[in-house]
């Protein structure tokens, strides 16, 4: 609960319907997808409309030394976008316009609320793109997304958010509003604080805005689903695609597991498109220079295939003949995480090399077995990135807190493995509240020192997003 006076001093600037001090709303907008053994427990959910709004927000608590929490779409899932000790949340929703696009400079400049996708559509109305991609992308925020480095599908064409963010306004605790970098291509002139804020989950500034980059849309994509034996020929594959004249978009990988999971989920009628399964398959997508180049390519990855079936690599393989057959291939893999959210899944999302993708999942699934015998283990991901989603699943006859106290027990061998191989214990969602103890097993104490020290200097008395991130000192 808010202190009386600042609750009346919000109420003035944001008008009633900007402060939620009761009601459900406060869970809705206090916690994101992960489910971990914390409490949700906001003062209020704040909704600024402006810049300025923010800033008196920011000046408001920090006089009074009151915590704030950043909110976006809330779809990470470590916990980043949750408050625990009576924080004000502040939530970007209805900073959700599009301020303007510019096809000349390719740049697009929005408010931190509008969503991923909504970016994209106005992007394309203008025959550009922003190719940062993934399926939650209809209510994830920009802001969100570059305050935790957004990844996604096409990670391997296009790079992470990072790559696409060329500007951004940041409000910082003490209400000053950083304006960084804009619709310059080149400036260098000292440290790119920009840089700083991506990835930074909240904890030195609330980013309010955000010029981002766009570039031309593919002429075209050839999709294809291939069904594989093991992880070892998934690389193999992925070897042979990226050696060739191919321009690979996306490297997909899922378990037969995971395949199973879609079909059971699905309501709607569809036509399994794999005669037999791997116990992996791969999604593919090719990106074209123009349409005339659809055939031939698809005639070179025939091909391709073809050897791999001669070498044992490939089982069975399909390519999309036109784009809503392309979408349906998609939809195997964009389905899974919806697919397995009834079996309450608990996940890890982590990145590891390349090269040790194979070697990591077979010391983690025979690591799983030992330690957790009747849990199941599924495991998609991008491939091309390194980057795999790994899931428990509860067993029916297993008590919920139970199988989630084994779980978390479990992470510990989980992120040891991540280390031993020289991965990240986060890919795409960050630290947040969950991984904050085993930041060490991707960070040496150096940098974790000096992470510790940037944030002091924004941040002095701890109050933006307190906790995420770093362990308590």
């Amino acid at each position: 609960m808010l202190e009386p006076d600042l609750a009346a001093a919000l109420r003035s600037e944001l008008g009633t319907e900007g402060l939620i001090e009761s009601g459900a709303d406060l869970r809705y907008y206090a916690s994101d997808r992960c489910k971990g053994d914390w409490p949700v427990a906001p003062a209020a959910i704040a909704l600024p409309s402006t810049i300025e709004q923010v800033q008196t927000i920011a000046r408001l608590c920090s006089a009074r030394r009151v915590a704030i929490v950043p909110s976006g779409g809330r779809t990470g899932l470590t916990g980043a976008a949750t408050a625990i000790a009576n924080e004000l949340v502040v939530s970007l929703a209805r900073m959700n316009r599009i301020l303007a696009v510019d096809p000349a400079s390719r740049l697009i400049r929005c408010e931190a609320g509008v969503t991923v996708q909504a970016v994209q559509e106005a992007a394309a109305a203008h025959s550009l793109s922003y190719p940062i991609d993934y399926a939650a992308k209809g209510s994830a925020h920009i802001g969100g997304s570059i305050a935790t480095n957004a990844g996604g599908v096409k990670v391997l064409r296009y790079g992470l958010t990072r790559e696409w963010v060329q500007g951004l306004d940041v409000v910082l605790i003490d209400g000053e509003c950083l304006r960084i970098s804009g619709e310059l291509v080149k400036n260098n002139t000292g440290y790119d604080l920009r840089q700083l804020f991506i990835g930074s989950e909240g904890t030195l500034g609330i980013i309010v805005g955000a010029t981002l980059k766009l570039c031309r849309p593919a002429a075209a994509t050839l999709v294809a689903l291939v069904a594989l034996a093991n992880d070892d020929a998934v690389l193999e594959l992925f070897t042979r695609l990226r050696a060739g004249p191919l321009t690979l978009s996306a490297y997909e990988c899922f378990d037969r597991g995971c395949y199973e999971r879609v079909v059971d989920h699905r309501t709607r009628a569809s036509t399994k498109p794999l005669s037999e399964l791997g116990d992996r398959q791969v999604l593919i997508e090719l990106e074209l220079a123009s349409e005339a180049e659809r055939e031939p390519t698809r005639d070179a990855l025939v091909e391709l295939f073809e050897l791999a079936v001669q070498d044992g690599l490939i089982e069975d393989a399909t390519v999309a003949h036109n784009d809503a057959t392309a979408r349906e291939l998609w939809a195997w893999r964009e389905d899974i995480s919806e697919s397995l959210h009834p079996h309450t899944p608990h996940k890890a999302d982590i990145a590891v090399p390349i090269g040790k993708v194979a070697v990591f999942l077979q010391r983690w699934r025979k690591a799983v077995g030992e330690a957790l015998p009747g849990i199941e283990a599924l495991v998609f991901g991008h491939i091309g990135d390194g980057n795999l989603h790994l899931n428990l699943l509860c067993p029916p006859e297993l008590d919920g807190r139970e199988f989630l106290a084994r779980c978390h027990q479990f992470d510990s061998t989980s992120y040891a493995l991540v280390r031993d191989v020289g991965g990240s214990v986060s890919a795409e969602h960050g630290i947040g509240l969950l991984k904050r103890e085993y930041l060490g097993h991707t960070r040496s104490a150096r940098e974790i020192a000096l992470m510790r020290a940037i944030k002091q200097s924004f941040d002095p008395h701890g109050l933006l997003n307190p906790g995420k991130v770093f362990l308590p000192a």
